[in-house]
């Protein structure tokens, strides 16, 4: 019994320098471009559908409907963000959330119920407008097109997962 755990300790004492000096792999420029680039496409759908054009074959009544689609969601988006963000501040103050965090004393455990059901109905709220803002899209494409989407949406998440590859 102690030959195989001396064997493992000399093993592990051996590569200590090695394990020490393994670095994990960098995130490239390029990576961290495509994977930022994909999350705001997917994020978007005007954007995303917009950015494939040309594999989608849209029409230019269909590529005037999404960009003029694009500028009123944009506006949507960026007051859905603004409440998010004060909302999420908000929470973030509550006393429930901050004891979550803490060392020692006792936990608030109705509190902390009630601050992680407040950010699921937030989450819920932005996920289900997204929800509404890819149909709004949908219904300007023909059926076609909408059936193209899963595979390049896929298509967008494998290349940032490649880019730059590591």
């Amino acid at each position: 019994m102690t030959t195989p755990r001396l064997l493992l300790s000399i093993l592990l004492i051996a590569l200590a320098p090695r394990i020490s000096r393994a670095q994990p792999p960098a995130i490239t420029p390029e990576r961290q471009a495509a994977i930022i680039e994909a999350s705001r496409l997917l994020n978007s759908p005007v954007e995303f559908v917009l950015h494939y054009r040309k594999e989608l074959a849209l029409t230019a009544a269909q590529v005037t409907s999404l960009e003029q689609l694009g500028s009123a969601l944009r506006d949507s988006s960026a007051a859905r963000s603004a409440i998010r963000v004060s909302q999420a501040k908000k929470m973030a103050e509550q006393s429930a959330l901050a004891n979550a965090m803490e060392w020692t004393g006792q936990v608030d455990e109705l509190g902390i119920r009630e601050a992680a059901r407040q950010q699921s109905a937030i989450q819920a709220d932005f996920i289900i407008a997204g929800a509404r803002d890819r149909r709004l899209v949908g219904a300007i494409l023909t059926p076609e097109q909408r059936a193209q989407l899963p595979e390049l949406q896929n298509s967008a998440m494998m290349k940032a997962a490649r880019a730059g590859g590591n």
